[in-house]
This record gives C-alpha cells, sequence and structure tokens, in this order.
C-alpha cells in the first residue's frame, strides 16, 4: 500500500474504495437503519477521504483502517445531527430501570440478530451503545464527541442497556452480545 501512496490520489482512493467499502458500509449501518442514509453517509465519508487524501501517512493497514472508522463515524453522528434525529434523553430524566435486570441465561446471539436488536434502538440510545461497547470510546470521550455531559452518555448507554434487555427477554436470548454483557452478572452471594 506504501507504493500507491507514491503514485497518484485518484489510484490511492480507488484501492481505499475497493479494499474497505464493505466494511465501512456495515459500521454505518450500525448508526443509521435505513440504507439510503447509510449509502448518503457513506459517499459524504469517502467525499473527506479524498479531499484529505494530500495530508494523510500512510503508516499501516491498521491505522488506514482506523483512520477511515473515524471519518464514518463522525459522518454518521454530523447526519443524524443535521436530520435532527440524535435526542439524548435529558439525565434528569432517567428512570431507575434496575427492576429489570434478572438473572440471564448465557447464550451468544448470532451477529446479524445482535445487529437488527441495536439497529432497532432509538437514534440516541444507540448512538451511545455504539461509540461505547463497539467503538470503544470512553463515556468522556463520548460526551465531547456529542456535546453531552458524561452522565448523560451513561445515561443513554444504561437506557439502550435496558431496552435491549427487554429485546433479548421477549425473544429468549441472552444478554451476551459478541463477547460483551449488556447487563452486570448478578453477584453470587456468600
Amino acid at each position: 500500500m506504501l507504493r500507491l501512496f507514491k503514485k497518484n490520489k485518484k489510484t490511492v482512493f480507488n484501492r481505499l474504495y475497493e479494499s474497505y467499502c464493505d466494511q465501512l458500509f456495515l459500521l454505518v449501518l450500525r448508526y443509521v437503519v435505513s440504507q439510503f442514509d447509510a449509502e448518503e453517509i457513506l459517499q459524504r465519508g469517502f467525499i473527506k477521504i479524498y479531499e484529505a487524501l494530500d495530508n494523510f501517512k500512510f503508516k499501516n493497514e491498521k491505522a488506514t483502517l482506523g483512520w477511515l472508522n473515524q471519518i464514518m463515524v463522525n459522518e454518521s453522528l454530523l447526519f443524524l445531527r443535521e436530520q435532527k434525529r440524535l435526542t439524548l434523553a435529558n439525565e434528569g430524566e432517567f428512570q431507575d430501570l434496575s427492576i429489570l435486570q434478572t438473572p440471564e441465561i448465557e447464550n451468544k446471539l448470532e451477529l446479524e440478530s445482535c445487529l437488527k436488536l441495536v439497529r432497532s434502538l432509538p437514534d440516541g440510545y444507540r448512538t451511545v451503545f455504539n461509540l461505547y461497547v463497539i467503538e470503544g470510546y470512553s463515556h468522556k470521550e463520548i460526551a465531547k464527541k456529542l456535546n453531552i455531559s458524561e452522565s448523560a452518555s451513561r445515561s443513554q448507554l444504561s437506557r439502550a442497556r435496558n431496552t435491549l434487555k427487554i429485546q433479548l427477554k421477549s425473544t429468549n436470548y441472552a444478554a451476551k452480545y459478541v463477547g460483551c454483557y449488556f447487563y452486570k452478572k448478578p453477584q453470587k452471594s456468600k
């Protein structure tokens, strides 16, 4: 890939598009439900990528993918804000949903089923859930990125988890998602 960067911008762009388009499309689909919206975001993201190629310094494949992912996540968030669909509940409105937490059965969901459940969340819940659980951002980073408080980020994540738990319970699945628990395991009493 390093040799490609020494060639022209169009060749590099085409190679990035061919190599990462499908993967980035799936990333965007975690933030928006509509395939049409995801295609729009993907197009915007690749325009940004093309414009930024002059300043991009290739290090390795992993760093390149991280850079591409960051652009697509930012474009997804921008799109949701523009559509006024990224509405996050105020932290003061949070209800204690701990009564919904029950011991879970340890089953694994198929990836497609997991993604379908996550995509069914309201935009605000889904956005914070994706940033925290899947992308690995801290609540502090999410708060800065979304211009909300850290406690609002925690509240949105808690609401997303509880919503998912209700959905999982109704489909008789356990609350385990790709190696990460949606909920805390109950503590064994001594």
